[in-house]
């Protein structure tokens, strides 16, 4: 395998390709969905293909393949160089590749039990227990859903600079999301483990505690007031400022927005976006988290990325383009979805770094405030700055004591100004948010998190009103 592809790599430059790269994958895996007490889908799949980039005359030509064989990689070769040879003279921004220094290297999955070597019968029962636990937890839940998936596989990465890698993968993940309802208020929870590994991570995961305290959280909600709306100071869970941290400020931070003016960020290298007090990085190097990896798709060795420094941006996300065209070293942060993908900037586990305090003096210093839990979801308008956070729990705090329960909780902004706003940080960083990010057409591995932190005067979306003027 290795001759064959260096062969064509060779051929691609002969034939004019100032840069060509060559993936080729070999993976399989299994998914299964059980829903209010039916296994809704079980499924398993094999995938293999190769996907082949050339970047001729300032245009990138790309092709790819579910059949690897010489013939094929050649037809690849072929379309690739067509491809680029005929958009060559209409483009206006001619593409450009950073050079790096050749890797040669070898990654092993980590993983303690093989999925594949589980019973599918087990593996299908063990998420049947997960989801009758949540679904028998009391009669106001009406609606459960347990998922697992697993994923096992290898990945060659190769490019005309010189580079060879060859890395195993193996990811196992487990969700669960448990609608409750009481007259007309239905109230909604979730959780979820993912990361590399094998089964072992479903094995840890204690069904009677891990889904009856899923369960136990969408039924609280019901007895919850509606959140109040106004202006208000907040303090965010680690759940929470990952949301943030990626929804809001990841996403600019990523170069391909950068270059295409898409992004709040452009050009302010070097000046103070945020409070002081906030640091902001993105680190695939980190330990088991779900964006964690050795090597992007492009064969940079992965490394932290500090993107927002005592309140000074720093830096951003980059591909080996990217990084050409800013002029700065690659650092490791494209990836693809599959062969079938091009890789694009992509973030892995991002954070928001910790501080000084701890919540309870946080809280205790708080006048008049919302203590807000679990994200939910995020939306951001990257080019404006925009970005609204939906979250699953709220309590008040009044004169540094936490109160009232409240539900249907958002808060809602323009993320520097937001975060030029913090004015408390947690000492502790935990990740919580392990999932999958969508971005031009792709979904990636990622994780975020953070510490408690505390934001003054946010607006805050209820049905109630009840916040300060």
């Amino acid at each position: 395998m290795r001759g064959l592809i260096e062969d064509i790599l060779r051929e691609a430059k002969r034939r004019g390709a100032s840069f060509a790269d060559i993936r080729v994958t070999d993976a399989e895996g299994t998914s299964v969905s059980v829903e209010d007490g039916q296994a809704d889908r079980v499924s398993s799949a094999a995938v293999s293909g190769a996907g082949l980039r050339v970047l001729i005359d300032g245009a990138w030509g790309f092709a790819p393949t579910n059949t690897v064989t010489r013939e094929e990689l050649r037809r690849c070769l072929d379309d690739a160089l067509g491809m680029a040879q005929a958009a060559s003279g209409h483009v206006t921004e001619p593409g450009v590749v950073a050079e790096v220094e050749p890797v040669e290297a070898t990654v092993s999955a980590e993983a303690e039990i093989d999925p594949r070597e589980v019973p599918l019968a087990d593996r299908v029962q063990r998420i049947f227990e997960i989801e009758q636990v949540a679904r028998e937890r009391d009669d106001r839940v009406v609606n459960t859903r347990a998922s697992y998936s697993d994923s096992a596989g290898k990945l060659i990465i190769a490019n005309s600079f010189g580079t060879w890698i060859e890395q195993e993968a193996m990811r196992c993940s487990v969700r669960l999301a448990t609608t409750a309802q009481s007259g007309d208020v239905r109230q909604f929870a979730t959780e979820s483990e993912a990361r590399p590994g094998g089964y072992e991570i479903v094995n840890a995961v204690d069904p009677e505690q891990w889904a009856g305290a899923v369960a136990d959280r969408a039924l609280s909600l019901l007895d919850a007031k509606l959140a109040p709306a106004g202006t208000f100071d907040i303090i965010i869970d680690p759940r929470v400022c990952g949301l943030l941290a990626h929804e809001a400020f990841g996403h600019n931070a990523e170069a391909d927005a950068v270059w295409a003016g898409e992004s709040i960020l452009a050009g302010r290298e070097g000046e103070q976006v945020c409070s002081e007090l906030v640091s902001i990085a993105d680190d695939p190097t980190l330990e088991g988290l779900n964006g964690s990896f050795r090597y992007d798709h492009e064969g940079v060795p992965a490394r932290r990325h500090d993107i927002v420094r005592d309140g000074v941006l720093v830096g951003y996300l980059h591909s080996l383009e990217t990084a050409a065209r800013l002029g700065v070293e690659p650092n490791g942060c494209a990836r693809a979805q599959s062969h079938q993908d091009e890789p694009i900037v992509r973030m892995s586990n991002t954070f928001i770094d910790g501080g000084d305090a701890t919540l309870e003096e946080i809280i205790a210093d708080t006048k008049d405030g919302l203590l807000m839990r679990g994200g939910y979801w995020g939306y951001v308008f990257t080019a404006r700055g925009q970005f609204t956070c939906n979250v699953e729990n709220a309590w008040q705090i009044r004169d540094g004591k936490v109160g009232q329960h409240y539900r249907n909780a958002s808060f809602a902004g323009l993320t520097l100004e937001m975060l030029s706003r913090v004015d408390a940080l947690g000492r502790e960083v935990s990740f919580d948010l392990g999932g999958m990010c969508g971005k031009g057409g792709q979904s990636m591995h990622v994780d975020a998190g953070g510490p408690h932190l505390r934001i003054r005067d946010v607006v805050v979306g209820g049905q109630e009103d009840g916040g300060r003027a």
